[in-house]
């Protein structure tokens, strides 16, 4: 049992999208997970950043890639990363042929 004037560490876990990584005619987009153990005074005392997956972006299409050895959908990335879905968006009506 805790005594009630002493505060634990405190874990802070978020997931981030890096900055898109363009290669060629490609664009990469890095999700990661940071996660932040902040003492009791509210001062970080440790950080991991684990990288969770990466979102493809090439002219034949898109496709997501996790880093845990598990297949991953376009739906589960966009879960994970929520901003994602604008930059998939814009990358598919880039893609669009305009008919006049």
């Amino acid at each position: 049992m805790t005594p009630k004037n002493i505060r634990l560490p405190e874990m802070d876990m978020r997931i981030f999208v890096g900055k898109e990584i363009v290669a060629g005619n490609r664009t990469i987009w890095p999700v990661m997970r940071i996660s932040i153990l902040k003492t009791c005074e509210d001062r970080v005392q440790a950080i991991q950043i684990t990288p969770q997956a990466v979102l493809i972006i090439e002219p034949a299409g898109q496709y997501a890639v996790s880093f845990d050895g598990e297949p991953m959908t376009i739906e589960a990335i966009l879960e994970l990363a929520a901003p994602l879905r604008d930059v998939l968006e814009k990358a598919r009506g880039t893609a669009r042929i305009k008919v006049e």
